[in-house]
């Protein structure tokens, strides 16, 4: 495969405008973020190499065999982050790209279109959230030490943050491009008032600046690109494995959504399989799921023999399988999301996707629907599916083995037939595979370790506390104010320097942790505990329901310097608590 002969941008872009250039199913989708569409641009201007494309010449007889895709142009991170599909006609000269995407994507975003993602600290589903911006370039000034590494000032803009007057001329690099047809059109630019009375050097620098620009784009052969003109879909996938292992690691997900895609004869796989995790992911917005997920799910779910992500389980006869049994697939796993967020999980606390997965193997064979999360008949079985979910996450059941875990639970499963989660069957099977759900007394010293900011104290939290409500918002939150077990704090407080160091050590600690509803948090704040707790419960029996509920010792007042008592006190409680949940 020598290289053929070199392009332009403009002739690339051209070429994928009239969809002449596409993207086949196996494709990752567009990952780059702003930063590195403006570094390939400073890389451009600056004629570094920006490495060299991969293509695949389609035969016109096979157009429509495949699923292709277009370039996106106007990226949004809500509702526009998925390549539309292409619609092509049996022609000649059509290309799809192996190796390239990110980098071609990145131009036509850059001259063609526009970008829009999430501002920090602003709600997923807020479409305000997402300011649409387009890439910019100050004609008048270099990069200088506010980014020593660029040479140009390169930078996505919402119109109202472009500024143009003599020190600073922030234009649209899609304008430049459009407006630049020829070279008495570079100095009909020139010619703008911000440039003609800014100062020489500025002036000088925008002359260069545009004049690079326009080259680069229009006259350079900056694209080289090796051409595949083999018509076999299994040697252009064997190309593309090993085109795209040097970079972000090709995932067999990608794979199995090409095979899928063109294996599926009533629905398109790629689509589908987008916009069921997208209606995954809405469930609850601090709940994330990934495509692997979705497929890892669909194999075992489909009951698939083999469910390792490996080319020869992507055969057209598991891919049929799925098709056929897609439905049942996505309301299973549905169902299963739908418990977890009543569970009260969010991404920090769900260790493990996979674990979810034989739940919603469950569901389906059961054939659950979703009145299973919150109907009162399904309460008792909902329970154990919740313990054994956090006591499986808490162990790390699934962070080795998962193929071999899956297909044992998922056997367990269908020998148990119709009956109750089977819990117990289960707990043995992967005893058998050195994965034991049960912990020694020993081990559970080791539990009690688990502090503020531990991915797994939710997971302990939740197995002390079950009859919590999660259906509304809640925070694990600390017994003691955290604010005020400080050293400094501590002292003034009148503690000996021994005592205050020991308390400040110790006040993340499991002990010092419990779970509070949204609300009640909010009211507790930073007030001391002991002042809250009279004043949210005046009547002493109810102070008492409260502190025995939440495994709290009943004999104290709770000032500061009988932190270390309680601590101790609470410790054992919990351990006994843990004790019997696990051992």
């Amino acid at each position: 495969m020598p290289f053929e002969a070199p392009m332009t941008i403009k002739d690339v872009l051209g070429k994928i405008v009239e969809t002449g250039y596409v993207l086949p199913s196996i494709q990752r989708e567009f990952v780059w973020g702003t930063d590195q569409i403006e570094k390939l641009f400073d890389s451009i201007l600056r004629d570094y190499p920006i490495g060299s494309l991969l293509l695949w010449e389609i035969p016109p007889a096979k157009v429509e065999s495949y699923k292709f895709y277009r370039f996106l142009d106007k990226y949004h991170e809500l509702d526009a982050r998925h390549n539309p599909p292409a619609t092509l006609s049996r022609m000649a000269g059509v290309r799809a790209v192996l190796d390239g995407q990110q980098r071609l994507t990145a131009l036509v975003i850059g001259l063609l279109g526009s970008y829009a993602e999430k501002l920090p600290n602003k709600r997923r589903t807020n479409r305000a959230a997402y300011p649409v911006k387009y890439l910019c370039i100050d004609l008048l000034n270099p990069a200088g030490e506010e980014a020593p590494e660029f040479r140009y000032r390169l930078r996505f803009l919402a119109d109202e943050e472009m500024r143009a007057d003599n020190e600073e001329l922030w234009v649209r690099t899609a304008d430049i491009y459009r407006k630049l047809k020829n070279l008495s059109d570079v100095t009909t630019f020139l010619m703008r008032d911000e440039i003609r009375t800014a100062t020489k050097e500025r002036a000088s620098f925008a002359a260069d600046t545009l004049g690079r620009l326009y080259e680069c784009i229009t006259s350079k052969l900056s694209i080289n690109y090796f051409l595949e003109r083999d018509g076999e879909l299994d040697k252009v996938l064997q190309i593309f494995i090993r085109t795209n292992s040097g970079g972000t690691k090709l995932s067999y997900s990608d794979l199995l959504l090409s095979i899928a895609t063109a294996a599926w004869s009533n629905v398109d796989a790629r689509e589908e399989i987008h916009r069921f995790v997208d209606e995954l992911n809405s469930v609850n917005e601090e709940l994330s799921f990934e495509k692997d997920f979705v497929l890892k799910a669909a194999l075992v779910l489909a009951d698939i023999p083999d469910i390792r992500f490996s080319v020869e389980n992507f055969n057209a006869e598991n891919m049929a399988t799925i098709e056929r049994k897609w439905s049942e697939i996505k309301d299973s796993l549905r169902v299963a999301v739908m418990l977890i967020d009543q569970f009260g999980y969010s991404d920090r606390s769900l260790i493990a996707a996979n674990a979810l997965i034989p739940i919603a193997y469950y569901i389906l064979r059961r054939k659950l629907g979703e009145d299973y999360v919150g109907r009162q008949a399904h309460r008792a079985d909902r329970e154990v599916v919740r313990k054994w979910l956090a006591t499986v996450l808490l162990r790390g059941t699934f962070g080795s083995m998962v193929d071999t875990i899956l297909a044992a639970l998922r056997k367990v499963i269908v020998e148990k037939g119709e009956g109750a989660f089977p819990v117990d069957t289960m707990a043995a099977r992967l005893t058998e595979l050195n994965r034991p759900p049960r912990y020694s007394v020993e081990e559970i010293d080791g539990l009690l370790d688990i502090g503020y900011g531990d991915r797994r104290a939710f997971l302990l939290l939740s197995l002390i506390y079950p009859e919590f409500d999660y259906s509304e918002p809640f925070h694990i939150d600390h017994v003691y104010p955290r604010a005020k077990l400080t050293l400094r704090r501590l002292e003034k407080r009148g503690l000996s320097p021994e005592l205050a160091e020991q308390v400040a050590e110790q006040r993340d600690c499991l002990a010092n942790l419990q779970l509070l509803r949204g609300r009640p948090n909010q009211e507790k704040s930073n007030t001391d505990f002991d002042e809250w707790l009279k004043k949210k419960y005046p009547e002493k029996r109810n102070r008492e329901i409260f502190l025995q509920g939440n495994l709290l010792p009943t004999d104290l007042v709770y000032k500061y310097e009988d932190f270390p008592k309680f601590v101790e006190e609470r410790e054992r409680v919990m351990a006994q608590k843990v004790k019997d949940l696990l051992c």
